[in-house]
């Protein structure tokens, strides 16, 4: 039975990707099929970004792996928020974060954790792509260069953070990468 499913499945969300958002079926024998079948996953047609980083700033990419390892994987259930700030929590030493450059009113510092906010725009993008409800999101003070103008999300643990629900009928998950220079993140269809 689960091999037909498996089978089947594609079907369903190909035939079901005209008009829907991010091109997954929201009919209810979809649903009962993507709740019987368990938790593998598949790709929401459109639902990613790729954005680039600069390997070389050592402290930064720390910063970015440590985190994007952090939420890689996260499933939402229907009706669930995601919170940036309290999945990757306080960005310490002792996790393994490092100092690097962030945005303080449109000034640059040093700050824990530094670069993280490269993931949280990359995320927003993948979800407001997937059709998720975004429910928090804030520009940063100052342009960044890896997304469009517009495109970002700033966060601050115990500040500002990026929240999302999903509003589909289905579980969704985080699927996110930090390895060669390219951050990638895609949200997909629990199946």
């Amino acid at each position: 039975m689960r091999k037909f499913i498996l089978l089947l499945l594609p079907i369903l969300l190909f035939l079901g990707s005209c008009g829907t958002a991010g091109g997954i079926v929201e009919s209810s024998m979809a649903t009962t099929l993507i709740d019987a079948v368990g938790t593998q996953s598949v790709p929401i047609n459109g639902a990613s970004l790729t954005t680039e980083y600069n390997e070389k700033i050592k402290n930064r990419t720390t910063n970015l792996v440590i985190a994007t390892k952090t939420i890689n994987g996260t499933i939402l259930r229907p009706g669930e928020t995601f919170s940036f700030n309290e999945a990757i929590g306080k960005t310490t030493w002792a996790k393994g974060y490092r100092p690097a450059k962030i945005f303080v009113r449109g000034k640059e510092e040093e700050g824990m954790g530094g670069g993280i906010c490269q993931l949280s725009s990359t995320l927003y993008n993948a979800a407001d792509f997937a059709g998720l409800e975004i429910v928090e999101r804030h520009p940063h003070s100052k342009k960044v260069g890896y997304v469009k103008e517009g495109r970002d999300a700033a966060t601050s643990y115990g500040g500002v953070d990026l929240k999302f629900k999903n509003t589909l009928t289905h579980p969704v998950k985080i699927v996110a990468t930090a390895v060669g220079g390219k951050l990638t993140v895609a949200i997909e269809a629990v199946i």
